[in-house]
């Protein structure tokens, strides 16, 4: 992977050098050869960052394929561009790529590999972006009409980025018959690049995202048509300079307000045992057992609940942009106490100290805090994870997720587990679905999927939650994981 990445990296800047000395230093034809390979590097390039080797391969192959045709056919040119952009799109060699995948190591992402170890929380951060648009997704399932314009939009945008990027290669490679206009070449060059951005936004997160990186994007082009069209040349520059200094603003506004966009979906209970009302991060457990963020960090804060939840927003903005997980937050009437629960990275204890004098600053008190290095994560199993009330509340709140999306059937509760004994798992086989997960087991433990099929109601789902755990205690199973499906 390292290898990789060099290798990434070092072309890419060469190329980028090359492509500004023939800018300047070249004649017309080597403007337009190292455009052309520029083009084409910069396509493969972002192929094998964001699809990896094996799609790469297979558009090297539709590359080859409509290269052939455009050669030998000139002119028919657009027609094989056309048929060329279709080939990226509809991709027809897809069980290729996936025959290529299974002989290919499995290096990971080069986008994990740059975020290095708070690769976790930038997925976090993804799983919280997807809930922030979850009014969008219900969409998906609640209008049909809404999916068909998404899809039929993402196709029409992708053939026509791919069509604008081969026919201005194509353009750039005829140099004898084609004059050469650097500034048509900008323009098409960048709306391509531009629609490739925009489709793999809209695809990804929305009509919304769409608009607001498109917002942004207006400024560029805006500049350069001022720095070439007005004159005097002075003037041109001015307000070139002015654009682009909006367009600066603009990004910097867009840019905070998409790290403001942060959600908290949580798990909600009373904890009998503590007294307490219970907050848990329902985002959060996928990243319990991570390797990095082992530094646990409680903060007691003398507040009521209400006005602990009219400042929260900040608090949440704050852990996005200095990259810490809040896990949970509990609330004690009789001691009108807050109980913060965070995560942080292990070289990140100077931030805990930071997140306090925030805190601080926040409620204009005085704010304890206790720090934990939790590696097995037994804090956490312990406050929240293995506790029935969380299990039930986790269980109703994926329960909920399928009613808001109109799903009204009944729903499947899985449950995995393991056990020390295959004895165990015959007594409770008796009353339940299971099903071994041998791709699980460990020396002396058995790790099954205990299935039941029950009402999408709250009090339903609670009584057969609870009634599993209690046979778990019975027959000396372990919790490990509950789904919820339909």
């Amino acid at each position: 992977m390292k290898k990789r990445l060099w290798f990434l990296l070092i072309s890419t800047i060469l190329i980028f050098i090359i492509l500004v000395v023939s800018f300047f230093l070249g004649n017309t034809n080597e403007k337009r050869f190292v455009g052309a390979f520029s083009l084409i590097w910069v396509a493969y390039l972002l192929i094998i960052i964001f699809a990896g080797l094996p799609k790469f391969f297979v558009a090297v192959i539709y590359g080859l394929i409509t290269s052939v045709f455009l050669i030998l056919f000139p002119e028919y040119n657009l027609a094989f561009i056309l048929i060329g952009s279709l080939l990226f799109v509809l991709n027809p060699l897809s069980d290729f790529e996936d025959y290529v995948a299974k002989y290919l190591p499995n290096e990971g992402s080069i986008i994990a590999k740059i975020r290095g170890s708070y690769e976790p929380f930038y997925l976090y951060r993804k799983e919280v972006k997807h809930y922030y648009h979850f009014p969008q997704v219900r969409k998906i399932y609640t209008r049909p009409s809404y999916i068909r314009i998404r899809q039929a939009l993402v196709i029409i945008m992708s053939v026509l980025a791919i069509f604008l990027l081969i026919r201005e290669i194509d353009m750039l490679m005829r140099i004898l018959t084609q004059p050469f206009n650097i500034h048509a070449f900008s323009a098409s060059t960048y709306t391509a690049i531009l629609l490739i951005v925009l489709t793999v936004i809209l695809y990804r997160k929305g009509f919304q995202s769409m608009l607001n990186i498109l917002t942004v994007s207006i400024f560029p082009p805006v500049a350069y048509s001022l720095f070439v069209a007005v004159k005097p040349t002075y003037l041109g520059i001015i307000l070139g300079l002015i654009t682009l200094i909006l367009g600066v603003v603009v990004a910097i506004y867009e840019y905070i307000s998409y790290m403001r966009r942060v959600v908290y979906e949580y798990y909600h209970y009373y904890d009998n045992a503590k007294q307490e009302e219970v907050f848990a991060n329902a985002l959060f457990e996928p990243f319990v057992y991570n390797d990095y963020f082992y530094l646990s960090a409680k903060f007691k804060i003398k507040t009521n609940l209400y006005k602990f939840n009219k400042k929260f927003q900040s608090i949440l903005n704050y852990s996005n942009f200095k990259r810490f997980f809040i896990t949970a937050y509990t609330y004690n009437k009789n001691k009108q106490t807050v109980t913060l629960y965070t995560e942080f990275h292990f070289r990140d204890e100077k931030i805990i100290d930071k997140l306090n004098t925030y805190l601080e600053a926040l409620f204009e008190d005085s704010i304890t805090y206790k720090i934990t290095v939790d590696k097995e994560k037994k804090l956490y199993e312990q406050d929240f994870f293995h506790n029935d009330d969380y299990i039930v509340a986790r269980t109703i709140y994926l329960a909920e997720i399928l009613k808001e999306l109109e799903i009204k059937s009944n729903v499947i509760i899985s449950f995995v587990c393991y056990f020390n004994s295959i004895e165990d798992v015959r007594a409770i086989s008796k009353n339940y679905a299971v099903t071994r997960i041998p791709e699980l087991d460990l020396e002396n433990i058995i790790t099954v999927r205990i299935d039941t099929k029950v009402s999408n109601i709250n009090y339903v789902i609670e009584a057969r939650v609870r009634e599993i755990l209690i046979d778990l205690l019975i027959n000396r199973g372990k919790y490990v994981r509950v789904s919820v499906y339909y």
